[in-house]
């Protein structure tokens, strides 16, 4: 029987902190930079669509991300993720990817921050607003315990009210700000999860920068100068970004102890989230395992 879950039915079957010990072993246990991952793209009648293979040695599946192009005004996020069994190819799920996605890479940019960061980082800055800004806050509280949050984005107004939600829902000192630069001055860790430039020479001392989907950038999301200068990783350093500066490694590398972290205090560091095909299937073998005995699921059999 294949399950197929909702986008609620997938918030619902996701535990954040299982789910980022799960992304933390997924990338240790990872084995040559390549190993089980694929990608493929393919057009479709309205527009291109995004076709993703993702395996891992440990889970005995492997995963079909499928994304469709769709207007901007589109409710749909067009994406579809289908869960094989590894050995008979059985289809185990098939379960909404957008949101999947979404919660997923808010995860692995605390697994970043909690790497890369110092360790006594408390004071954070969101750029951007939207469903981003508040997935990536409340994974980075599974990593932090943050003493000072700042929001910054284009459309003040905005940016007031997700503060305002944020700060009712998570109980947390949450503020908009008026520009970037005052959002960023006293931040320990910055997230770019919208197209909100970061200001140059803006950051603090031994800041860490996350940019959420880095590969969705045309241009660098970072001053030049910035990216010369700082320690840079990724998820994936094989995803094409014309505009990337130079990595030391992945996270990967820096959580075997091969590539440190930083080698002073004051050093600037840079995280760029792709999210390479694997982690499609991490999270939603996550999502599958959690949701196996819930009698609630519709589920189809499709040898019927």
């Amino acid at each position: 029987m294949t399950a197929v879950l909702s986008r609620a039915e997938v918030s619902r079957h996701m535990q954040a902190l299982h789910l980022l010990r799960e992304v933390r072993q997924a990338f240790s246990e990872r084995a040559a930079p390549g190993t089980g991952q694929s990608t493929l793209d393919a057009p479709a009648g309205n527009g291109p669509t995004h076709v993703r293979q993702g395996t891992h040695p440990s889970i005995p599946a492997w995963s079909l991300m499928v994304r469709a192009a769709l207007p901007a005004s589109s409710r749909s996020s067009g994406a579809l993720l289908q869960l094989y069994q590894r050995e008979s190819g059985a289809l185990l799920a098939v379960m909404d990817g957008g949101h999947l996605t979404a919660l997923r890479a808010a995860v692995v940019g605390a697994l970043a921050a909690d790497v890369l960061a110092k360790p006594e980082a408390k004071n954070v800055a969101l750029l951007g607003t939207g469903p981003a800004v508040s997935s990536a806050l409340k994974a980075l509280r599974l990593v932090r315990t943050l003493e000072r949050v700042t929001l910054y984005d284009f459309d003040l107004a905005a940016s007031t009210e997700q503060a305002l939600r944020l700060h009712q829902t998570l109980s947390a000192r949450v503020r908009a700000c008026e520009t970037a630069e005052e959002a960023v001055s006293r931040a320990d860790v910055v997230v770019l999860a919208g197209p909100v430039p970061l200001p140059t020479d803006a950051l603090a001392p031994g800041a860490h920068v996350t940019v959420m989907s880095a590969e969705e950038h045309l241009a660098a999301p970072l001053p030049e100068r910035l990216m010369a200068r700082a320690r840079c990783f990724c998820d994936d350093a094989r995803a094409p970004m014309p505009w990337a500066p130079a990595m030391l490694g992945d996270l990967a590398q820096v959580l075997g102890g091969g590539v440190p972290a930083r080698t002073s205090p004051e050093q600037v560091t840079a995280f760029f989230s792709i999210g390479p095909p694997f982690l499609d299937l991490v999270a939603a073998w996550h999502v599958y395992e959690g949701a196996k005995a819930d009698e609630t699921l519709t589920r189809i059999d499709l040898e019927a």
